[in-house]
């Protein structure tokens, strides 16, 4: 299953989107925060349709990744933000089907 989320973050102490050795990053702490919720132990990649900076915000950037975990649906937002940091939260919460990327 695809899911994709809407994130806002202020940007201020991360270089940028993209993943990056011994960086923090935007992507590395939603993956983090996103592997810590599913809790199977897999590896998460969340793919958004663009990056962004270092110390760029975003107030509508959306991300998507996929799961084979199935939640209610807000359950996502909800316990996804409850392992992000106060400067990322998930927003918004979309079930995607295959063909829709």
């Amino acid at each position: 299953m695809r899911i994709a989320l809407g994130v806002q973050y202020d940007g201020r102490a991360y270089c940028g989107w993209q993943v990056q050795p011994n960086q923090p990053t935007i992507q590395a702490v939603l993956e983090s925060a996103i592997g810590q919720f599913i809790g199977d132990g897999q590896a998460v990649r969340a793919t958004a349709a663009g990056r962004t900076d270092t110390g760029v915000h975003a107030l509508g950037q959306v991300v998507h990744f996929d799961t084979d975990v199935v939640r209610d649906d807000w359950s996502w937002v909800r316990g996804i933000n409850t392992f992000l940091p106060l400067s990322v939260v998930a927003v918004s919460y979309t079930h995607l089907r295959a063909h829709e990327t």
